[in-house]
């Protein structure tokens, strides 16, 4: 594990530490599910579909389309197939796509033992509840995380801080009290906005390294099982807000 350099360390809030932490948020994508290629094939499938065409046609394709909410992607690419394409896309990845993804190794267990310190753990994703839901339940991943924001939830996506601040709202912490973990940029930069503790991951592989390390996260994590070298047992473990319970289906 290697945190930023002194230097640059000086010149950030001192919310880059650890200890005062209450909330572990992750990113979805590239952070707790390798589904890259679940991805990659639900947008072959529906762009040859409705357009004729292959793509993405390589990662760099794919890169451009990965950040963006479906609904962006597909305006932007699909023109007046836009709202086919983002149907397909969806109905291939809920009945196909998801069955080629797989928990990173290590993660499982890091979340489960993040629960066991005490730490409320959530999820703010740029991807729809449909898609997460499908690699849930198919990954086997209920019961261990708190909270979902989905691109449902806010009409910003990240690098906005809009969804991290809303998940920090849903478990009923402060900001300054949570941490947000990601493999792309744009989650670090949404971390900073927000005012959380930034750590970035080096296993997603859907981006380049350098990007990541470029926003200056306040940490950065090789493998998983490092993210519980800054994650003490916490004195006084967190209990979801009793609110939470009314969004049944946003919960694992």
């Amino acid at each position: 594990m290697a945190d930023t350099n002194p230097e640059e360390q000086s010149e950030k809030a001192p919310s880059s530490s650890t200890s005062t932490l209450k909330a572990v948020l992750f990113d979805w994508d590239g952070t707790i599910v390798d589904s890259a290629q679940a991805m990659f094939l639900s947008y072959r499938h529906a762009y040859e579909k409705h357009l004729g065409i292959v793509f993405p046609r390589d990662d760099a394709d794919f890169r451009q389309l990965v950040p963006m909410r479906l609904a962006e992607s597909s305006a932007k690419f699909g023109g007046e197939k836009a709202a086919d394409v983002a149907l397909s896309y969806n109905q291939y990845y809920e009945k196909e796509g998801y069955k080629t993804g797989r928990v990173y190794d290590g993660v499982r267990e890091v979340l489960v033992e993040l629960r066991t310190r005490g730490y409320l753990l959530g999820v703010a994703s740029n991807k729809g509840w449909g898609r997460i839901g499908a690699d849930i339940d198919y990954l086997g991943l209920q019961g261990l995380l708190d909270a979902f924001v989905t691109s449902e939830d806010t009409p910003q996506r990240k690098p906005h801080p809009a969804p991290l601040l809303k998940l920090a709202e849903k478990l009923d912490v402060e900001p300054q009290y949570c941490t947000y973990i990601g493999d792309y940029r744009g989650d670090i930069i949404a971390a900073r906005e927000a005012g959380m503790v930034s750590i970035a991951v080096m296993w997603g592989g859907m981006f380049p390294t350098e990007t990541l390390l470029a926003e200056h996260p306040d940490h950065v994590v090789e493998r998983p099982r490092e993210l519980l070298e800054l994650f003490p047992r916490l004195e006084a473990p967190q209990l979801p807000p009793p609110g939470i319970g009314i969004e049944p289906e946003r919960l694992c």
